[in-house]
């Protein structure tokens, strides 16, 4: 005998399906918007600490040398000795330059043998000698313009008046007429290092439409300034007897944060330093 039975499975109404996908639209708006929320976090803090990396990188790199200046440099009369750096009177071994940099920030001239020796003495020498024989094929380390201050184990300093091959020529005292001879005897091997002056000013410049400043270093031996780092925006300095103050090394994010109201929407960090070269009081 046949029999039938009633279908009880029931379907979704209309007004259910727009209120499930109403509920689902309002979920994933929430997500969609924390998503949003935690990108924008994450890129700020992603600025912010490239910001940070960046001002210490700086602060580290001009303390480390600024540490060393004096260190092989005559300690009287610089600026008879060092006067390849434009526009600079080097007065002492840390020489600032007040406001010249963009926006007013200071330029930091600093003096020293930096770099390791550039040769060795080949055969003793005597006191008031004014003539030195490097070791051969190292004449081509020293030049008349830019390399020409050297220093004999870090005890004497001289000033090279002209270089024929691996002979030296030189001068203690550029104060007086004539090539001054050595003060001191020194033996085969004595080492001989070149003076240097590095220099840290901030640059502005233009681009895409954008100010952009970027701390630079220049060691004044031709290759003019190079980017040390990027979003450098005010370095001042202050000298009082033997101790340099940094204050501030000041960096800035590079893209502005639109709910940040102040500095155009560029956030800040300020980083304060004091460096005593112990080569200044010797």
């Amino acid at each position: 005998m046949p029999s039938s039975a009633n279908n009880t499975d029931k379907g979704f109404t209309l007004t259910e399906l727009l209120i499930a996908m109403t509920i689902s639209l309002l979920i994933l708006a929430s997500l969609g918007t924390i998503f949003l929320s935690q990108l924008k976090t994450y890129n700020v803090q992603e600025q912010l600490i490239e910001m940070t990396q960046n001002a210490r990188a700086a602060m580290d790199f001009m303390s480390r040398e600024i540490r060393m200046a004096g260190y092989g440099v005559p300690k009287s009369n610089l600026s008879c000795w060092i006067d390849w750096v434009a526009g600079v009177t080097m007065s002492k071994a840390v020489t600032i330059e007040d406001g010249s940099g963009a926006s007013g920030s200071d330029i930091i001239h600093i003096a020293a043998c930096f770099d390791g020796p550039a040769s060795t003495l080949s055969s003793a020498v005597s006191a008031g000698s004014t003539t030195l024989q490097v070791q051969s094929g190292h004449g081509g380390e020293f030049n008349l313009n830019l390399k020409k201050v050297i220093s004999l184990n870090g005890l004497e300093n001289a000033l090279i008046t002209n270089i024929s091959s691996d002979t030296l020529t030189i001068d203690t005292d550029p104060n007086t007429t004539g090539n001054q001879g050595l003060k001191n005897s020194y033996q085969n091997g004595t080492t001989l290092s070149i003076a240097k002056v590095i220099s840290y000013s901030i640059v502005s410049e233009t681009e895409n439409s954008r100010t952009v400043y970027t701390l630079k270093r220049n060691e004044n031996l031709g290759a003019g300034r190079q980017p040390l780092a990027e979003n450098i925006i005010d370095l001042d300095a202050s000298m009082s007897g033997n101790t340099i103050e940094i204050n501030p090394v000041e960096a800035q994010t590079e893209k502005p944060d639109p709910d940040y109201s102040q500095n155009n929407g560029h956030r800040t960090i300020k980083l304060r330093s004091y460096v005593t070269p112990p080569n200044l009081s010797m």
